[in-house]
């Protein structure tokens, strides 16, 4: 997959595309097979394409040789047609000493020659001017769109790159749905350990901004969107939520008859030297994938080591800030959700107290 795409990023120049009608109309009509050539002038005609030029069809040759030579008949009978459609491209064949075979662009059983009938067959045009995969996506979207005008003829089109697009094509909402639902996760099980919805908001704002982080050092470091990078990216979601919520943990938890600036202080004296030194363990540890030659294992040397780096960038400077500044108003407001039950759970215990003496 990455030598396709690396064809097509520094020797971009053109395809060839192949493209088979499956369900062929009965092409001894004239109206059918004018049809037909609008359907490939519709190719013809989409960007990227060179035109007739670059376009390889049977149809147009065996007219051309029919007129030119008067060897074959262009009446509308059906048996005519399709034994001199026959006869002409086996007799190309030899001609040509199978160097290039019409015959193989058609499907015309042969075990009952009564009725001879060509059930479907190919043709193929060339496109162009390729700059980068994301063309390659584009062509193959426009050549989508003409077929699927012709349902009846089951328009099928392949070329060798289609893979690379269609993988394209939906890596970015894949990526961004699965990150969402990753996202979406840790949020619930952070508002379930650490019952502060202020807390709750900075962790999901943290794990936001550092996945953004990642993504645009990614793209600088020369990582583009594939399968690989996309499983990583979802990886480091929950690499993300690590130190920020220890941090957050910390602070709320901390000595209630502290202030914010000294839960804060509290907070970093506990919790910061262990990050640095989590970190800095880790990073060491995965340092020797850096020097494998392979694009899976350093992709995810470079997703570990900006989510360290990042991470603990927003754990040990931002959040702190953030924390100091908002957590007060978000414990009164968990205080009125979970006060009631705080406080029936206690007037329980000393009720159990009081049956006791």
């Amino acid at each position: 997959m990455r030598t396709m795409k690396m064809k097509i990023d520094l020797f971009h120049g053109g395809d060839q595309i192949e493209i088979a009608i499956v369900l062929a109309p009965n092409m001894s009509l004239k109206i059918e097979r004018e049809r037909i050539n609008k359907l490939v002038e519709e190719f013809e005609n989409i960007p990227y394409c060179i035109g007739k030029n670059g376009t390889e069809f049977w149809l147009r040759e065996y007219i051309k040789y029919a007129e030119q030579t008067g060897s074959f008949l262009l009446e509308d009978d059906n048996w005519s047609w399709n034994r001199g459609v026959y006869e002409w491209s086996r007799l190309f064949a030899f001609y040509k000493s199978q160097d290039f075979v019409w015959e193989n662009d058609q499907i015309t059983p042969t075990d009952n020659w009564d009725p001879l009938e060509m059930r479907s067959f190919r043709f193929r045009i060339g496109v162009t001017n390729f700059n980068n995969a994301n063309d390659l996506v584009l062509v193959t979207q426009m050549l989508r769109e003409v077929a699927s005008k012709h349902k009846d003829l089951q328009v099928y089109t392949f070329q060798h790159g289609r893979a690379i697009a269609d993988q394209l094509n939906v890596l970015l909402p894949f990526t961004l749905r699965n990150d969402l639902i990753a996202m979406a996760c840790m949020v619930v099980i952070s508002l379930l350990c650490i019952p502060n919805p202020i807390c709750t908001i900075w962790i999901m704002l943290a794990m936001l901004s550092i996945e953004i982080g990642v993504i645009g050092f990614l793209s600088f470091w020369n990582v583009k969107l594939d399968p690989i990078s996309m499983i990583t990216l979802i990886l480091a979601i929950g690499f993300s939520i690590e130190f920020s919520a220890h941090v957050t943990y910390g602070f709320v938890s901390g000595p209630a008859d502290l202030n914010p600036r000294e839960r804060c202080i509290d907070t970093l004296e506990k919790l910061a030297w262990p990050m640095v030194h989590g970190s800095m363990s880790t990073i060491l540890g995965v340092l020797v994938l850096a020097f494998i030659d392979s694009y899976m294992v350093r992709v995810f040397f470079k997703t570990i080591f900006l989510v360290l780096v990042i991470g603990v960038f927003h754990a040990l400077v931002i959040l702190p800030i953030l924390l100091h500044d908002t957590v007060p108003y978000g414990e009164q407001l968990a205080s009125k959700i979970y006060g009631n039950k705080q406080r029936n759970k206690n007037s329980s215990k000393r009720e159990v107290i009081d049956q006791k003496k």
